[in-house]
């Protein structure tokens, strides 16, 4: 055990076996417990923290006179220091905008700004090849875009060009609600159905006018916020 954890100068198969399921254990704890960015907005210090995490705690795999345990200390050290930078840009507005830069206009009402494409190194081609992606193939219907300062482009189309919604032409609409499991793999989820207000019996009759007699033929079944049941059979 003592060459798992300090240097040797030629690690067995069972050292790099321990030492392999270690640093799977270490990746593992710091993706599970680094602050969350929603769709992926990482910032610049998040990716440097990526990089030597990845390269540190798997170097001992490669070298075997690298001492793990040094490895370990070193890597809960910067882990310890991006929970506190992501703390402080959290508390703070200054120290938010020192870290994660700050977001750029690259059209506003309609037209280009050129020095903001240039300060952000950003080519017609990409600018138009990200709003491609979400859509907005026509440059003459943006009013604004902005460049966010997690790299993603974000457009707000002209009034003429924005789409209609129920509202504008009073439509009723019905309460959004993500869709709720009532069956998974063959079981009654009998708390979820408990919440709606239902029970099993009101599950097998509503099944059954679409043809299902047993509940254990159903892989998945869940009701939406319409009250729309989905079914797939096993």
């Amino acid at each position: 055990m003592e060459g798992i954890w300090n240097s040797v100068e030629e690690l067995n198969a069972l050292g790099f076996a321990a030492r392999t399921l270690i640093v799977g254990l270490m990746l593992y704890i710091a993706g599970r417990f680094i602050p969350h960015r929603a769709g992926g907005q990482y910032a610049g210090f998040d990716f440097t923290f990526f990089w030597m995490m990845g390269g540190l705690i798997a170097s001992p795999l490669f070298d075997s006179k690298i001492n793990f345990s040094n490895t370990i200390i070193a890597a809960i050290t910067i882990f310890i220091t991006h929970y506190i930078v992501s703390y402080l840009s959290y508390k703070s507005r200054t120290f938010e905008r020192l870290v994660h830069g700050k977001a750029e206009i690259l059209i506003l009402k309609g037209q280009l700004q050129k020095k903001n494409m240039l300060k952000s190194l950003m080519p017609i081609e990409m600018l138009l090849a990200q709003m491609r992606e979400i859509d907005v193939p026509n440059i003459a219907e943006v009013d604004t875009a902005v460049l966010e300062t997690g790299g993603r482009v974000s457009v707000l189309k002209k009034g003429e060009y924005s789409p209609v919604t129920p509202k504008d032409i009073n439509i009723p609409v019905i309460d959004g609600r993500l869709p709720v499991i009532l069956i998974n793999d063959g079981k009654t989820v009998d708390k979820n159905l408990k919440y709606l207000g239902y029970d099993r019996k009101w599950l097998e009759d509503e099944l059954y006018r679409y043809g299902i007699s047993d509940i254990r033929t159903v892989y998945l079944a869940t009701i939406d916020g319409a009250g729309q049941i989905y079914y797939s059979l096993m």
